[in-house]
């Protein structure tokens, strides 16, 4: 009896110790893709998801930072795969998904998909500001200045405050410069 009871506690124990995250390669990779080693941070990502047994959270957190760094070395099409990736796995904060997809989709003059995607974030998350500010930035490479000037004029009114807003503001005269 002794033997089985044994047995029953290390087939319990087991899925614990198997379940251990190990996101060291992630964290690895976020700090390569910051320090523009995007080709490198791609390869600590991927050793991330082959070793670093992780959760289905943890798993599309990389497979969109992934995107990320993909993107930022220009590669938009092998980003929106790897963003359609981490959309599948319908994490809880899906809509940054879509904003990276988005951006993506934008930076390959996809623009229609890109505006499409930004709608769903907003469908997602009403009123978050960086939403707007990604589709004025679309619509200054489309050439629609109007339109990018009314984008980031929300983007402020839904509470967003950043360097790049401030840039913005000054790029269209609605702020002078300090």
């Amino acid at each position: 009896m002794k033997s089985f009871t044994f047995a029953v506690l290390l087939v319990a124990l087991l899925p614990l110790t198997v379940l251990a995250e190990d996101i060291s390669k992630c964290e690895a990779g976020w700090r390569a893709t910051e320090s523009g080693e995007h080709l490198g941070a791609i390869a600590l990502f991927n050793e991330c998801m082959k070793e670093g047994q992780l959760s289905d959270a943890s798993r599309a957190r990389t497979y969109r930072n992934i995107g990320i760094a993909y993107n930022r070395a220009k590669e938009p099409r092998k980003a929106i795969d790897a963003f359609n990736k981490a959309i599948a796995m319908n994490p809880e904060d899906v809509f940054y998904d879509y904003i990276d997809r988005g951006n993506a989709y934008d930076e390959a003059n996809l623009f229609k998909e890109a505006m499409a995607d930004y709608d769903k974030a907003l469908s997602l998350k009403p009123g978050f500001g960086e939403v707007y500010y990604n589709r004025g930035i679309s619509y200054e490479r489309q050439n629609m200045p109007n339109k990018a000037r009314e984008e980031f004029i929300s983007a402020y009114n839904h509470g967003l405050r950043t360097q790049l807003l401030y840039e913005r503001f000054v790029a269209y005269g609605l702020i002078k410069p300090e």
